[in-house]
């Protein structure tokens, strides 16, 4: 009698403690968000691990990053940061901040962050009791009672060990953290390059308007002379047809540009995010105009191998994981049961309706189908992915700058060929000109030629000089480079602070 009173005491001092941290639960899930999960640093992710399946993934020293392209160059004016005022100028890294800081994508990503972030307290919480309670009726013939019983009971149940069961699945939800925040470093990053795109593409199709409306004035004005000409006889009406012709032709010019500037310009309010107008200069950073003098992308930051490496420690975790399923879990498990009524026990109606036990319990998995095989051989599979998903991210990168670069230096070349043919192509038509007016000796169509030649090798000059823009945003994307060349790092993105 007095073991089962001894039990009894023991059982509900254990599920009193159990019960205690209960009370102490926080009322809303934002107030368990980890301090951690708003700071993200490529340097800091735990995504570095040896390529084995076996082996617990230890943290690996960073090598230091290389100095880019970016910052070994001219730094970013202070003025390249600040807040436009409506209807003033915005600048491309203005832009591009703005963009980040509200872009639903990154604050898509941002959301996931914190959601794998709870599954850490869902696995951490593997470490401490589970209780239970209910209430249960049936038939029960322990006591040689009548057969019907109704109780309520409480248990409890405490993981006292577990061959790393727990341990792995927090590795596991660590690692899907880490996932995430790549995720959000690569949402940052592909915005920045979004919006940096459409807005050189704005300046594009501003710099054509202006040459298309060049264009119509000059060609505008040929006509007009050709049509005073065949007022005084010294030009056929061919002549003004012919220049009426290539007028509307270049009319039709200007208005496909417009459109596409309409177009861009509607695509870039968008990624802004901003309702009150502003206008989009010509300017291009200095600091961003040696991009892709970059030898080597970092492999450090790019965010595709951050999340590569985190799929891999996650499927290494995983296996872990998988291999602890199959091995027993001791576990200390005291029960509370209170009878509601005596029918349990109707021979001795004067015995204690609260029964109370606790045990050592000692669970194998003998046999559960196949699932712990299944899920060794499905992490696995997921490392392999994971080293595939590395090996394709960095060549990603690799051929990335490299096209960059030689398109750079290709299009290099032909800015200076351009800029040679416009000098040039201008003498012609000043010659043409004399020939028409003075001499006679030169038709009509050859002027108009060399007066569309110059526009076009003007058009020319502008696309070059926008396709050589985007190629240093490709350059900084695809060496990781962008957040710190437009200032993003150690700043604060939708409420995640960015670092090194």
């Amino acid at each position: 009698m007095k073991c089962t009173s001894l039990a009894t005491q023991l059982s509900v001092a254990i599920l009193a403690l159990g019960i205690t941290p209960l009370y102490g639960l926080p009322a809303h899930a934002a107030d368990t968000l980890e301090p951690g999960l708003k700071v993200i640093s490529p340097s800091k992710l735990e995504t570095r691990s040896a390529k084995t399946d076996g082996r617990r993934p230890h943290n690996a020293v960073r090598p230091a990053a290389q100095p880019s392209a970016v910052a070994t160059g001219a730094r970013l004016d202070d003025a390249d940061l600040l807040a436009p005022q409506a209807g003033s100028q915005l600048g491309l890294i203005q832009a591009a901040r703005l963009a980040v800081e509200w872009h639903p994508s990154i604050g898509e990503a941002i959301g996931t962050l914190y959601q794998q972030g709870e599954g850490i307290n869902v696995a951490r919480a593997g470490y401490y009791p589970r209780i239970t309670g209910g209430l249960r009726g049936g038939l029960d013939s322990s006591y040689g009672g009548n057969g019907t019983s109704q109780a309520v009971n409480i248990s409890l149940k405490q993981m006292l060990y577990d061959f790393g069961k727990v341990d792995s699945a927090v590795d596991v939800a660590k690692a899907r953290v880490a996932r995430s925040q790549a995720q959000v470093l690569l949402s940052i990053d592909q915005v920045a390059r979004d919006t940096s795109h459409a807005y050189i593409e704005v300046q594009r199709y501003q710099r054509l308007l202006e040459v298309a409306r060049e264009q119509i004035k000059g060609i505008a004005g040929i006509a007009e002379l050709a049509r005073q000409r065949s007022d005084m006889g010294a030009a056929t009406r061919s002549d003004v047809v012919q220049a009426k012709s290539r007028e509307d032709g270049a009319r039709a010019t200007l208005l496909q540009y417009q459109a596409l500037y309409n177009r861009w310009r509607a695509n870039l309010i968008n990624l802004v995010g901003r309702a009150a107008p502003f206008d989009v200069n010509d300017d291009f950073p200095q600091s961003l105009q040696a991009s892709c003098n970059a030898a080597e992308p970092d492999m450090n930051v790019l965010p595709g191998i951050l999340l590569a490496n985190a799929q891999r420690v996650e499927a290494q975790a995983a296996i872990r994981q998988a291999r602890a399923e199959g091995l027993p879990t001791l576990s200390v498990d005291p029960t509370l049961n209170h009878y509601l009524d005596s029918n349990y026990n109707s021979n001795n109606s004067n015995i204690d309706r609260t029964q109370a036990g606790i045990f050592i319990n000692l669970d194998v998995p003998f046999y559960q189908g196949g699932a712990t095989t299944a899920r060794t051989a499905a992490a696995t599979y997921a490392l392999t992915a994971a080293d595939s998903a590395e090996d394709a991210a960095r060549l990603q990168a690799r051929q990335g700058l490299f096209e960059a670069q030689a398109q750079t230096a290709s299009l290099d070349r032909r800015l200076g060929s351009l800029q040679y043919r416009q000098t040039s192509i201008v003498e012609a038509r000043e010659l043409y000109g004399q020939q028409y007016l003075e001499l006679g000796t030169r038709p009509l169509l050859d002027l108009l030629n060399a007066e569309q030649e110059i526009h076009q090798s003007r058009f020319d000059l502008a696309n070059t000089k926008a396709d050589l823009r985007r190629l240093q945003i490709d350059c900084l994307y695809s060496t990781g480079a962008l957040r710190s060349a437009y200032r993003i790092d150690r700043s604060t993105i939708q409420g995640v602070e960015i670092l090194p």
